[in-house]
């Protein structure tokens, strides 16, 4: 369950590249920026109650900045590609802070790779950024030294058992404020509990409740993963977006449909709709800097059914237009939070016994950089977004746009779906297909002479 990603950086006849110890003493320069990186979870005793972040006394950066391979021995596309999908397969320890850095020192192609990963109970996509930007830079600036750090003494086991008790008292002091502003404005009261009961009443009846179709994408997962890079030119997603109300997303999440609908006619299953959970961020403006997750969701059907891509295209962006009018990702996130009332114990077992079968694969557009980015003054080159699987989905899919490309991060379980490798090239059929549609048709030749045009001007032409 990390958030992770796969960046490569672009050769330089002036820059050697970015080596292990400059990347370690810069990563701890900044880690001021990000507490979170020197804290690890402590559980709570007999898990009747929440994990703590803790300081990790024992904080070693060169557990978390890792180099992977030899700088003086170039590697293979191929070899790569396995040492980044074993990385991608392997738990990150959970006994120390929840992330970790590999830098491949030098490919065959003159370029090296920088792989991420942070567990997703430290930070979602979005959040995610904030722990690469300890390696990143918009510029080559010079870096500061890093401030001074000690660990804080960890909390004693009466303060851990005491944790239950402590959450509780705060949960009935928030509800007994609630109350009490209620009570003073009972119309604004009455009318904010209507709205959010509209608003969970539609995310349940839309977004939760309803099954997802039987599927491939569904079923067991194995420990193994693999990640398959690929990239589109923004300007052939604007192509077939301009002059549309669609969105370069919807384009992308078009033709993931496309793929999807041809893999699944290839292997002789009917091109059924998938349910597709969609990952919405809803921080506020004084929320982004924080670490965590502050994500909800929606859902959205890929048209597989529809025959034409074009028309595919037109469902995809009628639904996510309606829910951009919505506030449904609003009453997910008031389901989730009632969730969070139950005891730690029961938690689990609940969303374990909702969860499956709700979706059939994760799809996830992360923010990107607008600016060029630089690792040591090595220019970011291409960066692939990983979304992790939830259970009993085999695939999910980060869409990121960034250095002029919308970069496809296609993530599967290779056992259990090992034709998701055929994704991309599908993904560019579609695309092509897209393009196809758009061109406008030669007239027909026809048999009939047309009248002349008059050559004076028109009533209809006086009137304009």
């Amino acid at each position: 369950m990390h958030v992770a990603w796969s960046a490569m950086l672009a050769p330089s006849d002036e820059v050697a590249g970015p080596s292990l110890q400059a990347l370690r003493e810069r990563i701890s320069a900044r880690l001021g920026w990000v507490p979170r990186c020197r804290q690890r979870l402590l559980p709570s005793p007999l898990g009747l109650g929440e994990p703590r972040w803790v300081d990790d006394v024992h904080f070693d950066i060169a557990h978390h900045v890792v180099q992977l391979g030899d700088a003086h021995e170039p590697i293979s596309s191929a070899s790569f590609a396995a040492i980044r999908d074993t990385l991608l397969s392997t738990p990150l320890d959970r006994t120390r802070p929840l992330w970790q850095i590999a830098l491949i020192p030098r490919l065959s192609d003159g370029r090296a790779a920088v792989i991420g990963r942070v567990h997703h109970a430290m930070a979602d996509g979005a959040a995610a950024f904030q722990v690469a930007m300890l390696m990143l830079d918009v510029d080559d600036a010079p870096e500061t030294a890093p401030a001074p750090w000690q660990a804080a003494a960890p909390p004693s086991s009466l303060q851990r058992a005491l944790d239950p008790f402590v959450h509780g008292a705060e949960v009935t002091s928030r509800a007994a404020r609630d109350v009490a502003r209620a009570c003073e404005h009972p119309r604004t009261a009455a009318r904010d509990a209507l709205r959010e009961l509209g608003h969970m009443a539609q995310a349940l009846t839309e977004d939760l409740l309803p099954s997802a179709p039987q599927s491939p994408l569904n079923g067991p997962l194995g420990p193994r993963r693999t990640l398959v890079q690929h990239r589109v030119p923004l300007k052939k997603l604007g192509a077939i977006t301009r002059g549309t109300s669609s969105t370069r997303n919807d384009a992308g999440l078009a033709a993931v449909a496309g793929a999807l609908r041809t893999l699944a006619l290839e292997q002789g299953l009917p091109a059924e709709p998938l349910k597709v959970l969609v990952p919405v961020n809803v921080r506020r403006a004084h929320e982004y800097g924080v670490l965590g997750n502050r994500v909800s969701m929606t859902s959205v059907w890929l048209p597989l059914q529809v025959t034409t891509p074009g028309a595919r295209l037109e469902h995809v962006h009628a639904q996510t237009a309606r829910f951009k009018r919505s506030a449904r990702s609003e009453g997910t996130q008031a389901v989730m939070s009632g969730l969070s009332l139950l005891p730690s114990p029961l938690r689990a077992p609940v969303l374990r016994a909702v969860a499956p079968g709700r979706f059939n694969l994760t799809i996830s557009s992360v923010p990107g950089p607008r600016t060029a980015l630089f690792i040591q003054g090595s220019q970011l080159e291409e960066i692939y977004p990983v979304i992790p699987m939830a259970e009993e989905q085999t695939l999910s899919i980060g869409m990121l746009a960034y250095n002029d490309h919308l970069h496809f991060g296609l993530y599967s379980d290779p056992d259990a779906l090992p034709q998701a490798t055929r994704l991309a090239e599908l993904i560019d059929d579609e695309l092509r297909a897209l393009l196809r549609a758009r061109r406008p048709r030669p007239p027909l030749p026809s048999s009939h002479p047309q009248p002349p045009v008059p050559s004076g001007p028109t009533r209809t032409d006086r009137l304009c």
